[in-house]
């Protein structure tokens, strides 16, 4: 299922939980598999939720924010407990996707397809 939400998608969430490292882990791969799809100007953005037990952290900000820079994608950490840089996420990735469809709207085969995953 994920593969075939992945071909449909135009932009990515990777989310994980700022105290489970192991959240972290796995979306290395999901990277990979959206970048095998989509190549690496596909919108995606890093997510740490649960940014309110910062003080229960497995996975430092810095580590987080040198990930995204070495997929050159940005950071954010949000929290749906407090409601804090939640809209900002999704703003983010829309705005990302809009400027993504701008530079294809002239490719002969682009198709519009606003799945986010």
């Amino acid at each position: 299922m994920m593969d075939m939400w992945i071909s449909f998608g135009e932009g990515f969430l990777l989310v994980f939980a700022i105290n489970n490292r192991e959240s972290f882990e796995v979306l290395k791969g999901r990277y990979k598999r959206i970048t095998s799809k989509h190549g690496t100007t596909c919108p995606i953005l890093l997510v740490g939720t649960k940014q309110e037990l910062a003080n229960e952290r497995k996975v430092p900000f810095d580590e987080a924010k040198k990930l995204a820079e070495s997929w050159k994608i940005n950071y954010m950490e949000v929290s749906a407990k407090t409601n804090y840089n939640c809209r900002e996420v999704f703003e983010s990735l829309a705005k990302d996707i809009v400027k993504s469809r701008n530079k294809d709207a002239h490719g002969p085969h682009h198709k519009h397809h606003c799945i986010i995953i």
